[in-house]
């Protein structure tokens, strides 16, 4: 998990009622004597199973909400037939579906449910798992003395167990912990060891690592190691063809090349990012990358191309719902008003 959570929005408050009436389902934690998995009841494990894989496809066509209440029930079932294990993997996809929504007490429940069952069955890599989650989750709250307390648990845990994967996680961790406390130095050794273990089945992963060494590099003014570090986890971005960390390296790029400047660099980075807005459905990010374009154009002194830039800020954000709309609008009407008056 790279990616951190921001401020309770109204998706979270739905998330969190949610979880106060479809959470009731509750998930006790296993003891012991809940170990054997009884097997007599093919009809009710075949009905976990069935829902378990409709969970899957409603989160798949973005309805996070209806895939956590399918889960919970699907978890219901389990329970009956005392799959323990089912649960424990049935609590990570719940998790990660709170997680979209930005519910981020309701992830971190589902997730310490998890490690509970965890510890029951014996299962590192569940454990493993689930603790890095949780360090990540402790990490985007600030509560650093907490989160480098489970990841030291976590990382010499990942460590003894031959995991390359989750030491490679818990080493980026570690790294955001430093860099939190202001150690960027520290926190580029622990990233680019990291990096060197990282599984190449894992490169998604990989790529958020190198945009956490950049942000470091940024953070001490090494301005073209920062770059390097950026261009690398758009490069892994663009060859699997993943667009949010293409769009998350793009935007470093950016900010990476203002520093130095190379204002042509920019112009292309600008222009791709602004069609992966739209290929994402993101309409208001196209909008706001055309207004920079447009502002970008205009300190070149070429007007027309300033003009296009503006009007394509305008167009996208005419297109927008009309609360999200009002400011872009007004910007890109903005904008077209100053140049006429040139």
């Amino acid at each position: 998990m790279y990616k951190k959570r921001q401020k309770m929005s109204v998706a979270n408050i739905g998330a969190t009622i949610l979880a106060a009436f479809v959470g009731a389902i509750v998930v006790p934690m296993p003891t012991q004597s809940q170990t054997t998995i009884k097997l007599e009841n093919r009809a009710v494990r075949d009905e976990a199973d069935r829902l378990l894989d409709l969970g899957y496809n409603q989160f798949k066509e973005g309805k996070p909400r209806e895939a956590i209440k399918t889960w919970l029930y699907a978890i219901g079932y389990y329970r009956r037939v005392n799959d323990q294990a089912a649960i424990s993997y049935t609590l990570a996809r719940v998790s990660d579906a709170y997680e979209v929504l930005g519910a981020s007490n309701a992830a971190q429940d589902s997730t310490i449910q998890r490690i509970g069952y965890a510890n029951t069955l014996k299962d590192s890599g569940a454990k493993l798992e689930s603790s890095n989650n949780l360090v990540s989750f402790k990490i985007a709250e600030n509560k650093l003395e907490s989160a480098a307390k489970l990841n030291k648990e976590t990382l010499d845990l990942a460590i003894a167990k031959e995991q390359r994967l989750n030491t490679a996680i818990a080493l980026n961790s570690k790294g955001l912990i430093a860099g939190r406390y202001g150690n960027h130095v520290e926190a580029l050794k622990q990233y680019y060891a990291s990096i060197k273990i990282h599984p190449l089945r894992e490169a998604i992963g990989e790529g958020y690592t190198y945009v956490n060494s950049g942000d470091s590099l940024m953070a001490l003014d090494n301005y073209k190691s920062a770059i390097k570090d950026y261009g690398m986890a758009l490069t892994i971005a663009r060859q699997y063809r993943n667009y949010p960390l293409m769009s998350v390296a793009s935007d470093r790029l950016i900010a990476a090349y203002l520093e130095v400047p190379n204002f042509y660099r920019i112009e292309d980075l600008l222009q791709n990012r602004s069609s992966l807005a739209l290929v994402m459905g993101d309409q208001e990010t196209a909008a706001i990358v055309q207004r920079y374009l447009g502002d970008l154009y205009l300190s070149f002194g070429n007007l027309p191309k300033a003009r296009v830039a503006y009007q394509e800020s305008y167009d996208f954000a005419a297109n927008l719902e009309e609360g999200a709309s009002s400011l872009a609008l007004r910007e890109a009407y903005y904008k077209l008003r100053a140049l006429d008056q040139m």
